[in-house]
């Protein structure tokens, strides 16, 4: 199974993001990446990944919180200089062009793990595993 993200369009108020995660702490949720992404006029997107993808969904729904969730491809990237560039030289020699990008607090082991969202994705997992990128299924959840 791949990996997913839950993304959540709020008001771009103060306090609309502290309502997202206090359902989140209550429910013993463990947000391990996020990104928020400022609308100007339009609602915010909030995308994250947490420990417990299931257990967040029921409880952002209970909560009366209304989100999506979304594949996600999680890769392992080498922490040093032109680590990410390695990553993305792969997938723009195969013409995918990533929409999404950000960092996962987790790591595995010496290397950082990034989230993306392509425009491809089942072919940018197979280009990434060519190249010897790892892609993490649900495993990265256990981080």
């Amino acid at each position: 199974m791949p990996a997913k993200q839950i993304c959540v369009k709020m008001a771009n108020e103060p306090g609309a993001l502290h309502a997202v995660t206090e359902v989140l702490k209550l429910e013993g949720v463990n947000i391990r990446a996020i990104s928020v992404l400022d609308a100007a006029e339009r609602p915010a997107v909030v995308r994250m990944m947490v420990d417990d993808p299931e257990l967040a969904s029921n409880a952002l729904a209970s909560g009366g919180v209304a989100f999506f969730e979304e594949e996600v491809i999680a890769v392992e990237v080498p922490d040093h200089p032109g680590g990410l560039h390695a990553v993305l030289g792969a997938l723009k020699e195969a013409g995918i062009n990533v929409l999404q990008l950000y960092s996962y607090l987790g790591r595995s082991g010496p290397n950082a793990i990034l989230i993306l969202v392509v425009d491809r994705s089942a072919e940018a997992e197979a280009v990434l595993r060519e190249n010897w990128v790892r892609v993490f299924d649900e495993a990265v959840y256990e981080r």
